[in-house]
């Protein structure tokens, strides 16, 4: 039996088809959270956004699609926050500052933490997934770079510093710290990624200048 395609199976084009759309990606956010992805069923999601399963099925073919379509969801929504939040600093350079206000805008972005997990790390990584986060990755240290211009004048350098800084963040809030419990462990995972980050600025911005 040929497998069933993971991609939706249309976008919306009109106002009120974006919105049904809408409400079914909340309402699937909602039962994968609550019961889990093995125990969610596409019935369960109809009911809770309020459509017809035939009217789940014109835009999503099964859950695997419903999956892909909030990590696109979750990854377009950090980004252009990330995107707006930095670029709200311009010249600015108190790198602390904008290390901790990134770090905690990306905790609070994933407040449904095991949907977060679910989403990222268990949703079938398709090769459009893939190249979304690469893109995403390689524009947010296009804006680090710029940020940090003034204290790496090399660009070469300056784009390897921007590269770790984000990697560094990712890592952080990715792989260690929405997998604490919420409570004194989280919080020293938060401060442990900011510290950590900075370091790596401080180390570049205390290294000598080299001439030719």
């Amino acid at each position: 039996m040929a497998a069933i395609p993971a991609s939706p199976r249309k976008s919306p084009r009109q106002e009120r088809s974006r919105r049904t759309v809408a409400r079914i990606l909340d309402a699937a956010a909602h039962i994968f959270h609550e019961q889990g992805y093995s125990g969610a069923t596409t019935n369960d999601i109809a009911d809770e956004a309020g459509v017809s399963i035939g009217s789940l099925y014109q835009y999503f073919p099964n859950k695997d699609a419903l999956l892909l379509a909030l990590a696109h969801q979750h990854i377009e929504s950090a980004a252009a926050g990330l995107t707006d939040l930095l670029g709200q600093r311009g010249t600015e350079h108190d790198y602390a500052l904008i290390v901790r206000e990134v770090v905690h805008f990306l905790v609070d972005e994933h407040e449904l933490d095991e949907l977060h997990v679910l989403v990222m790390h268990e949703a079938p990584r398709t090769h459009e997934i893939s190249v979304e986060l690469d893109r995403v990755k390689t524009q947010l240290v296009d804006v680090t770079s710029a940020l940090l211009q003034t204290a790496v004048p090399d660009l070469q350098r300056r784009l390897l510093v921007a590269r770790m800084v984000v990697a560094t963040i990712d890592a952080g809030v990715h792989d260690v710290i929405i997998r604490q419990p919420c409570g004194a462990t989280r919080r020293a995972a938060v401060e442990l990624t900011i510290s950590t980050t900075l370091s790596i600025i401080e180390a570049e911005m205390a290294r000598p200048l080299r001439t030719t």
